[in-house]
């Protein structure tokens, strides 16, 4: 298991460091200062044999470069920073979802600087990145603009679950999303389920385990963090339950050596908008 970068402090701290782990309670730490500067919001992918970071919120700066792996401690960059994107590399962004999928990498959506986003990308070397869907108003094949999404692959699908949006920051949103959407191509989505089969969350993790989609923690608009566990085999029926870990949102979530796993994390437990936050190594 990798966990590379993030931010404490709130956001006033970023990281640049990269762990490993095979248990979860012993962790090595593999670089302490990695090259790709400190960030959060980004996305790390096993691609090819190979760590992939994208992305991100670099130090204050969104970011779009992409950086590769193969041992954790070297990375080199294969994509170089560009403020606006090119017809071959996506815009800067934050709190976007990344996928491995149908052999490709995929960048879906996130948080662009004053919009929430809908477009998605895929590149089989993390150089040239072909625009699959364009950003545009969301409805019929398009969830509507977003970050802080849940997401996995499943059956051989792409699967998006819950998340925000708004035009100032990805902190105080204007909508949160309870709704669930599939594709097999990226360029055309169904929306499985209607709205508020859960809560609407953002921030929330999914992974796949027990033959099961596991929806774990999240953020509620306005409310305040979350130690819930819902699970479904199809989007549409879910069955909730509580977890034995404290509360928290934007953590890790994944499935390895045949358990389901939650790392770290933040937690706002007073369940107001103006509480401080704890950030959590747990």
């Amino acid at each position: 298991m990798w966990a590379v970068g993030g931010a404490s402090g709130p956001v006033t701290t970023y990281y640049s460091d990269v762990y490993s782990s095979s248990n979860g309670s012993g962790w090595t730490k593999v670089n302490a200062n990695a090259p790709f500067g400190g960030r959060y919001g980004s996305q790390l992918l096993s691609y090819n044999g190979q760590l992939w970071l994208i992305g991100g919120n670099n130090s204050g700066t969104l970011s779009n470069d992409v950086w590769n792996s193969t041992d954790g401690k070297n990375w080199t960059q294969v994509l170089a920073y560009s403020k606006l994107g090119t017809p071959t590399q996506f815009t800067p962004r934050e709190d976007f979802v990344g996928l491995v999928y149908n052999n490709l990498m995929w960048v879906i959506g996130g948080f662009i600087g004053g919009s929430s986003d809908n477009d998605v990308w895929n590149s089989g070397d993390g150089v040239t990145w072909n625009q699959v869907l364009p950003n545009g108003k969301g409805g019929l094949g398009q969830f509507t603009g977003r970050w802080g999404v849940a997401s996995t692959v499943y059956n051989n699908t792409m699967w998006l679950m819950t998340g925000a949006s708004s035009s100032t920051s990805n902190t105080n949103p204007t909508t949160v999303y309870s709704d669930v959407w599939t594709s097999t191509t990226g360029a055309a989505w169904t929306r499985v389920s209607l709205m508020n089969i859960f809560d609407s969350i953002y921030y929330s993790q999914a992974a796949v385990f027990n033959n099961e989609i596991w929806l774990t923690g999240g953020a509620l608009a306005g409310w305040g963090s979350r130690n819930l566990t819902d699970t479904t085999t199809d989007g549409v029926n879910w069955n909730p339950g509580f977890g034995q870990f404290p509360y928290r949102f934007y953590h890790l979530s994944l499935a390895y050596n045949n358990k389901l796993w939650v790392i770290a994390g933040c937690d706002n437990v007073c369940q107001t908008t103006n509480c401080a936050i704890t950030y959590l190594n747990d």
